[in-house]
């Protein structure tokens, strides 16, 4: 009963600080969850590790983390920022040569909670709480413009920016088969996201309800899905494992209908994880995961940007505007990530560990404009990480991650054609966007 008592409380607690999460690193979610799995470059489908946090990977391990309760905390620091590059014709319509600007929004503090409990030997039941986000830029110096409309701010609406916070709350239930060398588990996932947005005004004439676009504080949404995984021991030194989270279809952003497509619907992607763990050592394990993130199942996200806008909704297709049926999104793309590490038991007391983490940029080129207010365009990340055993029941972890700076260049076709249109002039302005990534994270977990 204490047990359940503190897992209670630490689980209300968490469920109202959670909801700060800002993560971008594969797109908009985490590189890993649980501070072991960060510090091995966010993999580790098939190796629980004695963390609960594995519920967010793959449900089906917590039937080997018995009765714990764990707590992360992560400092997340991403710098994010834009170029904008104008020819000489621009130039004569007013334009500086060229300007830059980086979000003012760089330090985020971001908890998990994870806890679980077994009912015997072959089942256990536990929860997670954790979150995803990224999209939180603040261009708010009204300097940062002049680049896109004869107007202050990044869009000539004023200062620009968007916070997207994602939060999940995974009750979860796991039992052993075979005698212990198959585990399955499924988790019940409900979400809650909020956002918020601004600077976008001078974009009304492209959007299907111009009042909902921008500028209209936060708003929120929730909806429900479902994670199920295995983790199957081929041998002693073996273990290979999979997960799958469906789409979770979210209930529509009422103050922003008039930004995102489908009347403000911004659901959550489709993900699976296929991967393995190799005891190559007494004292060494490898991990080995493979990971999809199917953001083109969600129209917000994968539908393209300006070609939308320029091609359906500048021919007179509302349907294409931004809000409409089919409007206009981020333009980006499936994600495909690759993450190995590597476990040493140093001591009896201590772990040290090591990871990388490659993902696609889901952002080309042709979108880059769009995206100056989400640049997620990192792709390589670099961890390491350590636990220490105080005692029997307690431990503490740290894990550190740096991904360096990726840039996409691209131009602005929305400015070309309003020149092209009112002037007959024919215009270049390139967009150049950009970001890099520090993490630093600690946890605590007390096992029973």
């Amino acid at each position: 009963m204490a047990f359940k008592r503190s897992l209670l409380a630490a689980s209300v607690a968490a469920t109202l600080i959670a909801s700060g999460a800002a993560h971008a690193t594969n797109g908009y979610f985490s590189h890993g969850y649980g501070v072991k799995s960060m510090g091995m470059g966010g993999g580790g489908v098939a190796l629980p590790n004695g963390s609960a946090m594995i519920i967010a990977t793959n449900p089906a391990g917590i039937t080997e983390t018995g009765t714990q309760i764990n707590f992360d905390l992560s400092w997340f620091h991403p710098v994010r920022g834009y170029e904008f590059h104008n020819d000489a014709t621009l130039q004569g319509f007013g334009f500086p040569a060229s300007g830059s600007a980086t979000s003012g929004s760089q330090n985020f503090y971001i908890p998990e909670l994870s806890a679980s409990y077994a009912i015997n030997d072959a089942s256990s039941v536990g929860i997670a709480i954790y979150g995803n986000g990224g999209m939180n830029t603040d261009f708010s110096s009204a300097s940062d413009g002049n680049y896109l409309f004869q107007g202050t701010g990044t869009y000539g609406g004023g200062p620009a920016g968007v916070n997207l916070k994602q939060m999940f709350i995974a009750p979860t239930y796991a039992h052993k088969f075979m005698n212990g060398k198959l585990s399955v588990g499924a988790s019940l996932l409900f979400a809650r996201q909020t956002i918020a947005v601004k600077g976008l005004s001078n974009f009304k004439s492209y959007s299907v309800d111009g009042g909902s676009l921008t500028d209209n504080g936060s708003s929120m949404s929730t909806g429900w899905g479902g994670k199920v995984g295995v983790l199957y021991h081929a041998t002693d030194a073996i273990s290979l494992a999979g997960s799958y989270q469906t789409k979770m279809s979210m209930s529509k952003f009422g103050a922003y209908s008039g930004l995102f497509a489908e009347g403000g619907k911004f659901d959550i992607p489709s993900t699976w994880t296929v991967g393995g763990a190799f005891q190559v050592a007494p004292a060494w394990t490898l991990t080995a995961d493979f990971q999809r993130i199917n953001y083109t199942g969600v129209k917000a996200i994968s539908n393209p940007s300006t070609q939308n806008l320029l091609y359906g909704c500048g021919a007179g297709d509302t349907t294409q505007c931004l809000g409409g049926s089919n409007g206009a999104g981020f333009g980006w793309s499936n994600v495909n990530v690759v993450k190995l590490g590597a476990q040493w038991q140093m001591s009896p007391a201590l772990q040290l560990r090591v990871g990388f983490n490659h993902g696609t940029n889901p952002v080309s080129s042709s979108d880059a404009l769009f995206n100056t207010l989400a640049p997620g365009v990192v792709k390589n990340h670099y961890t390491a990480g350590f636990t220490y055993a105080i005692d029997k029941h307690q431990e503490i972890s740290g894990a550190f991650m740096y991904a360096p700076t990726v840039t996409v260049d691209g131009t602005n076709p929305v400015l070309a054609a309003q020149i092209k249109q009112k002037y007959g002039y024919n215009v270049t302005q390139n967009v150049s966007i950009s970001m890099k990534q520090y993490e630093a994270t600690v946890g605590y977990a007390y096992k029973f």
